[in-house]
């Protein structure tokens, strides 16, 4: 019996001893035994892994090249990935040289492949982790968006005032104060400003928005203009886009309605003001999606309300206060005439006709500031007439001076059609419009010169003050008074009289005569909501019709076009097509044609239309070009931009289109066929041979195999290419030649048009460089138009320029910016001497990933260096120093130096992941000082320094022996300074010279990671920082004291003396272990404009200033804690003692502390 109960617990003993020894000892053999498909096992995973890195990299290579911020999980894994793939590739290097066998290779020899093994199988545990973590990664976008324009952070800069505060009128001061008093006013809901046209409201509004922003009254601030013929679709989209929410393309604007009062309501606990300017009726706010009650009275948000009618505001809005915006008087109309004249109104014959011209222009700054333009340039007659047209002092009167004054009928022409096209119209729809109506026949040998000529055109509308001003051309305005004038003229318009239909809300074709539309040579409908077209519209003089609406149930009957022969431009914006309207046929003359936004199935009857000459989708849903449409021989202009769907373009189609000049593919077809596949569904890139007067290119050829050569592209005087299956399309380009090339191998650079291409592009994008020592040495004649260059993931690249030590290289001279990246072979930037020119424009310089280079320049091409402007390093290993000696520079490069250039235009460094930085110059001490003495005078420009995990840097600024002049100034211009992950750092600034300015224009003070640091600046220091605003502290473990008071200054004190952070709005301290005070001593500190204060995780701070010595502190009985929890006002009163001035504490302040519970 004993036998029969001992045997088996013996048993299971004997198995769990098996289970503790064996099985351990089994995996030690595995180790050895598995040695070989362990070591394949890892070899597999990490080139999978590195595949998956390398798509990763191409979508942050891109978004960093659209300005995007990358989301921080994915800079962590790929630092990761990097770092742990390198571990990986030395093991199995270490695994390929060991010798891996014993006794002449007849036994494995345990002793290398017992370690070696077991490193590989944590290793492979390793980047299989990695691999399962980049699936997350993978399936979601790899940036985040810039903050929206419409929210309003502690780091928002409003856009500054065009006038200076002095300048502006007091009466516009006042109204100003008096609208931003209600606007803060919590009783106020809806605040409303009205006035007549003209007199300023709009300018008014982007005053008061500025201010609203810059005093940060709100945390969201969004702007949208109604206008006369509401649009909710533009009124939803500009709101959203301000509160950084992407709307779906919804077919009705009641669905995006919900979704934008969903947001707002969501964010109810925000301050939210709305802006809407230039309401002409009721808008009813549900329908636009902003919170309200069922009177229409808003909730949860603000809204301040510009309209010419009270009633509106009133009545329609249930407005709470309203302004009136009034006309100028005399004294102050008159200084604004005097401010746009200048000093003609002194001119003894002028000077007694300023206030009898001014008076007739009844107070409206839009009139005075018009007539002041033209009366610039006009003489005594001119200037005698406006004195005595007292009847002209209406707008229509006003605009017809202006409009009669234009000497020539096309620009004339121009002005009304820009008023047809809403007032607003965009540059490119502009120029389609004119090339449509023959305005610019004189001018049409190519699409480029008329371009041209209508630049000059507007521009010169804009002279006369019939545009409204604007640098950037590409979306013109209009005032609504001047529309209102233009449209109601009936002067020459090209070979017939201008009379036009606009289509109000509930006015159309219904109220329209016959007459009207018989007389009828342009009609409108910008967004009004047509429910239905009538079945045949009789216009038989209509030579423009312009029809936008958003909503794709409108139809277009078969027979609508029959009586429109004289038709030359039709937009039909926003519909929906099964197939184009069978009366389209009828359209004989029309030369411009534009089907934007519309859902297209069948456009085969396109190819009746032979003497279209202008045609464009821009953003439609269509799915294929039908071989009818290279019947449209005469085609000169297509627009193909945005349209996704686009996956057939019929053979033969491009090969017909032989007058094409300009042609936009961007984000649309990209599936080029082989030249030599037969039977071929698709088009070939051998199709364009054809195309002989093609002088603009928008492109994407993802594969390489079916390019083809002897190409016309090197004929382009515009042109954006990509090739190769990495690059993305940004949102806009800056330049207007940009090339982008992935390249497999290199004979794609021997292509004739390619080096044609290379000579006279602005952009340039490389990838792939195989066999290239340097990128100089890629075009044969040089990068004469140069002035962007990107370059990535070239492992074969050394130089950037590389030239021989007897000739001089002259290299990039128009260049602007560089941008190197993922070049593990890169030694430098310059190899050899260089000509003066060379790099003369560059600016910015930016590397990433660049594994062998050691130094930015020598100090021989310090030519180059002096005129940059931004220099930012990243993951360059090796890199020591910005600039060294050039006695270090062992190939003796060099630069001819320019004498004129002495002083530093620096303005932004940054400085990531350099783990061998040393100093910013090689200096001879060997000192790991960023910057010495020498350096911070000449670097006056810096205006911002981020410098992040250098780990032996010790100090930031060396300000010894700066005490000698009282002109001494230290990086005054400086206005940011961020540190973070310098584990070394023991100072940010040794010593602070009395007699000098230093950084007295700083902001922003961030410093986190910093391990050895013990405290943030001296006490002398601090006396410097006047402009400070936000300090960010955290997690700097050693850290005791904020502010250290040097012993020289403690004795000196007493207890009047006072530091002062006058502006300073934000403090931070979070994660600092050791810190006990902000600091110690008999000195009072005040902060009079502090809102935030966040304490967190400091369990050592008992009070935010100490009236003890550093000495008694340290002796404390610093296991008591002050307080567990700030939680009554007697606690708080007790943290912040009479040291220390806060104002409104209780109302500003926004404390978080939290400290260890542990007692």
């Amino acid at each position: 019996m004993a036998e029969a109960i001992a045997y088996p617990v013996a048993s299971n003993l004997l198995s769990k001893l098996g289970e503790c020894l064996f099985a351990p000892i089994g995996r030690q053999f595995g180790y050895v035994l598995r040695y070989k498909s362990n070591a394949e096992a890892l070899e597999n995973a990490v080139n999978e892994l590195k595949t998956t890195q390398e798509r990763v990299e191409h979508s942050v290579d891109e978004a960093v090249h659209n300005g995007k911020p990358i989301h921080k999980d994915v800079e962590n894994w790929l630092k990761s990935v990097k770092e742990e793939t390198e571990k990986a590739d030395n093991l199995l290097n270490c695994n390929r040289s060991a010798k891996h066998a014993c006794f002449h290779g007849w036994l494995p020899n345990p002793m290398v492949r017992y370690p070696i093994g077991k490193k590989v199988k944590k290793m492979t545990q390793v980047i299989q982790g990695l691999h399962d973590k980049s699936k997350n990664i993978i399936s979601q976008k790899v940036f985040y968006e810039n903050t929206p324009i419409g929210i309003v952070t502690a780091t928002t800069s409003a856009t500054r005032s065009v006038l200076k505060k002095e300048d502006v009128l007091k009466s516009r001061a006042s109204i100003t104060d008096d609208v931003m008093k209600a606007i803060a006013d919590d009783k106020m809901r809806v605040i409303g400003v009205y006035g007549p046209g003209g007199v300023g409201k709009s300018t008014l509004m982007e005053d008061i928005a500025r201010r609203v922003k810059e005093e940060k009254l709100f945390d969201v601030v969004v702007m949208t203009n109604v206008s006369r013929n509401l649009y909710l679709i533009k009124i939803q989209g500009e709101i959203a886009h301000a509160l950084g929410l992407n709307l779906p393309n919804q077919d009705t604007a009641s669905g995006r309605a919900d979704i934008l009062w969903s947001r707002l309501e969501k964010d109810s606990e925000k301050k939210i003001l709305i802006i809407l300017d230039n309401l002409w009726t009721k808008l009813e706010l549900k329908e636009v999606g902003i919170p309200c009650g069922y009177d229409n009275k808003v909730r949860g948000c603000k809204l301040l309300l510009m309209s010419r009618y009270r009633d509106v505001l009133y009545i329609e809005m249930a407005s709470d206060l309203e302004f009136r915006l009034m006309e100028l008087e005399q004294v102050e109309a008159r200084i604004l005439f005097e401010r746009t004249v200048g000093d003609k109104v002194n001119y003894p014959q002028f000077e007694s006709l300023v206030d009898k011209v001014v008076k007739n222009c009844g107070g409206l700054p839009l009139l005075i500031v018009s007539v002041a333009k033209r009366l610039k340039r006009g003489d005594l007659p001119e200037w005698r007439v406006a004195s005595t047209n007292i009847e002209g002092s209406d707008a229509k009167s006003i605009v017809e001076l202006h409009y009669n004054d234009l000497k020539d009928e096309r620009i004339k022409s121009l002005f009304l059609v820009c008023a047809l096209d809403s007032g607003r119209p965009h540059m490119r729809d502009t120029l389609v419009y004119c090339m449509g109506l023959g305005l610019y026949k004189r001018f049409s040998k190519t699409i480029e010169d008329a371009r041209d000529r209508l630049i000059m055109d507007l521009h010169c509308l804009q002279d006369y003050s019939l545009l409204l001003g604007s640098d950037d051309l590409q979306w013109l305005s209009m005032h609504d008074l001047f529309v209102d004038v233009a449209i109601s003229m009936h002067d020459k318009f090209i070979d017939t009289e201008w009379k036009v239909l606009v289509g109000r809300k509930d006015f159309g074709f219904k109220e329209w005569s016959k007459n009207d539309l018989k007389k009828c040579t342009g009609m409108s409908f910008y967004y009004i909501g047509i429910d239905e077209l009538p079945k045949k519209l009789d216009c038989p003089n209509m030579r423009i019709l312009l029809l936008f609406e958003h909503g794709r149930f409108l139809k277009v009957p078969e027979s609508f076009f029959e009586s429109m022969k004289k038709l030359q431009v039709l937009d039909l914006t926003g519909l929906s097509f099964t197939s184009l309207p069978s009366s389209m046929e009828f359209l004989e003359n029309l030369t411009s044609l534009c089907l934007d936004d519309c859902h297209l199935e069948d456009v085969s009857a396109l190819g009746k239309l032979k003497g279209l000459q202008f045609l464009s989708f821009l953003s439609s849903t269509i799915a294929r070009l039908p071989k009818e449409m290279g019947e449209l021989t005469k085609l000169r202009f297509l627009d193909l931009r945005r349209c996704t769907k686009l996956t057939v373009i019929e053979p033969g189609v491009f090969e017909s289109l032989v007058n094409l000049e300009e042609l936009y593919m961007q984000r649309s077809f990209d599936q080029w066929e082989a030249e030599n596949k037969t039977p071929r569904s698709n088009a070939s890139l051998a199709e364009f041979r054809n195309m002989k007067k093609l002088s603009t290119l928008d492109i994407a050829i993802p594969c390489l195999a079916s390019l083809s050569r002897d190409l016309p592209f090197g004929n382009l005087s515009k042109h954006v290419i990509l090739i190769g299956g990495v690059w993305n399309w940004p949102y806009e380009y800056e330049k207007s030649r940009t090339l982008k090339l992935k390249l497999d191998s290199g004979n794609l650079l021997h292509e004739e048009w390619v080096q044609r291409c290379l000579q006279k592009t602005q952009d340039l994008h490389l990838a792939g460089l195989q066999d290239n020592h340097s990128i100089h040495d890629l075009c044969f004649e040089g990068f004469s138009e140069l002035n962007y260059l990107y370059v990535q993931k070239s492992p074969s690249l050394h130089y950037v320029v590389h030239s021989t030590k007897d000739i001089r290289c002259t290299a990039f001279t128009r260049l602007e910016l560089l941008f190197l990246e993922n070049l593990n072979n890169l030694e430098k930037i310059c190899h050899g001497r260089l000509a003066l020119e060379s790099f003369s424009k560059l600016k910015t310089v930016k590397l990433d990933s660049c594994g062998e280079i050691k130094y930015l320049f020598p100090s021989s091409m310090m030519g180059i260096f002096l005129q940059l402007e931004n220099i930012g390093i990243s993951s360059c290993h090796l890199i020591k120093q910005i600039v060294v000696d050039a006695e270090a520079d062992e190939d003796g490069d060099e630069i001819d130096v320019d004498p004129k250039v002495k002083s530093c235009n620096l303005r932004w460094l940054t400085l990531r992941n350099l783990p061998e930085m040393t100093s910013f110059y090689k200096i001879m001490d060997h000192s790991v000082v960023l910057f010495d003495r020498q350096q911070l005078i000449q670097l006056q420009n810096l205006e911002a320094i981020t410098i992040e995990k250098c780990q032996l840097i010790r100090e930031v600024f060396d300000l010894e022996e700066l005490t000698t002049s009282l002109n001494v100034e230290i990086l005054c211009r400086l206005t940011r300074l961020t540190l973070r992950g310098l584990p070394n750092l023991e100072r940010i600034w040794n010593k602070n010279p009395r007699r000098a300015l230093c950084f007295q224009n700083l902001k922003a003070l961030e410093v986190q990671h910093c391990e050895n640091l013990r405290f943030l600046f001296s006490s002398s220091m601090a006396k410097a920082l006047v402009h400070i605003k936000e300090i960010k502290i955290a997690s700097c473990v050693l850290m005791e004291e904020i502010m250290y008071v040097q012993e020289e200054e403690l004795e000196e004190a007493t207890t009047t003396n006072t530091f002062e952070f006058p502006l300073l709005t934000s403090l931070s301290l979070e994660e600092l272990p050791n810190l006990k005070t902000f600091f110690y001593g008999k000195y009072t500190i005040q902060c009079p404009s502090l809102t935030r204060l966040t304490i967190s995780g400091c369990p050592k701070m008992m009070t935010f200033a100490s009236f003890e010595g550093r000495q008694q502190s340290m002796t404390a009985n610093t296991g008591l804690q002050a307080f567990g929890r700030i939680n009554s006002s007697s606690s708080l009163l007790g943290f912040f003692n009479e040291k220390v001035s806060i104002c409104s504490i209780y109302l500003l302040i926004i404390l978080l502390v939290l400290v260890s519970e542990a007692i």
